[in-house]
């Protein structure tokens, strides 16, 4: 409404400022009225952008410049440059006009407002990234002396392996603490050989040890050190199969040598058959100990091992 209201006065007052500025045809009798007070009149010769020429009745030429003509009426009175006179109904009816492009309130127009900056654009819900979910955690405490069942996944034995050969293991089953999961089966368990002895001839047993000292905990649980009892694995003794190879040495030689020479040779037989089985046990080795991968084996934990698991 505002605009309206000023392209209204505006159209009003175009039309006064169109004929305040033009000039009479030339050769119009005119009275030009100078700002300095001064008045010029005569026949209109020559409008140049600049000023006008005035020829007085005697012939003399005057150039009044356009800024400083206050007025400029021709002969019968009418002012044809400069301002116009008071036209009262013209005024009136250009207030009626203004007041109302003004609307029934009656305001006056007014300048036009700038437009102020836009507000600054908000960024799209979905722009806006939602905050990461922390996942929570629960630290629960496996005690010392807690027995974890495995199965070996890495075949050990006294005459092929050596000391610090690497050894795998995976849980059978799970491992509760305090009323909750710690440690899911499968889990793997990591150690290495820490002794590995071969089987001698007539004496020295063969055995095998290993412990564990590292554990892999699922998912993004990483590695964690921990510390085991070590497990200890002794060949039996071969005792009794040694004196029955020396028993069945001598008895054959007894029989060999009682009939080849009678009574004296089957005490000579039994001394050689003897002999001959004691030399056979000197020669051969005992067993040995071999624990192949999916051997269960049992091993302590001898220190508290605590582990971080998601909350559900």
């Amino acid at each position: 409404m505002k605009k309206l209201a000023i392209v209204l006065t505006l159209v009003a007052i175009l039309p006064a400022c169109e004929r305040s500025e033009a000039m009479p045809p030339v050769g119009t009798e005119v009275k030009v009225e100078k700002k300095d007070g001064i008045n010029v009149a005569g026949k209109l010769v020559e409008v140049k952008p600049e000023q006008v020429v005035v020829e007085a009745p005697d012939g003399k030429k005057t150039e009044v410049p356009k800024s400083q003509i206050a007025s400029m009426t021709s002969a019968s009175g009418e002012v044809v440059s400069g301002s116009p006179k008071s036209d009262p109904a013209a005024d009136a009816r250009r207030d009626a006009e203004s007041k109302a492009a003004a609307g029934a309130e009656g305001k006056a127009p007014t300048a036009p407002v700038a437009p102020g900056a836009p507000p600054a654009p908000t960024p799209k819900e979905d722009a806006v990234a939602a905050p990461a979910k922390v996942p929570e955690f629960r630290e629960l405490t496996i005690p010392a002396g807690t027995m974890l069942p495995a199965t070996l996944a890495t075949a050990v034995a006294s005459d092929t392996s050596h000391v610090e050969d690497p050894v795998r293991a995976t849980l059978r089953s799970s491992v509760m603490a305090e009323g909750h999961q710690a440690l899911p089966a499968g889990t793997t368990i990591i150690g290495h050989v820490t002794g590995a002895e071969r089987s001698a001839k007539v004496k020295g047993r063969a055995s095998i040890a290993f412990r564990f000292n590292t554990i892999d905990l699922p998912g993004d649980g990483g590695r964690q050190s921990i510390s085991t009892e070590t497990i200890s694995h002794l060949a039996p003794t071969t005792k009794k199969k040694d004196a029955t190879k020396v028993g069945v040495g001598a008895g054959a030689g007894a029989v060999i040598g009682g009939i080849v020479g009678g009574g004296s040779g089957a005490a000579k037989g039994a001394v050689i058959g003897g002999g001959a089985g004691t030399a056979a046990v000197l020669a051969t080795r005992g067993e040995e100990v071999r624990l192949p991968s999916g051997t269960p084996v049992s091993v302590k934990l001898t220190a508290p091992l605590t582990v971080r698991v998601p909350l559900k």
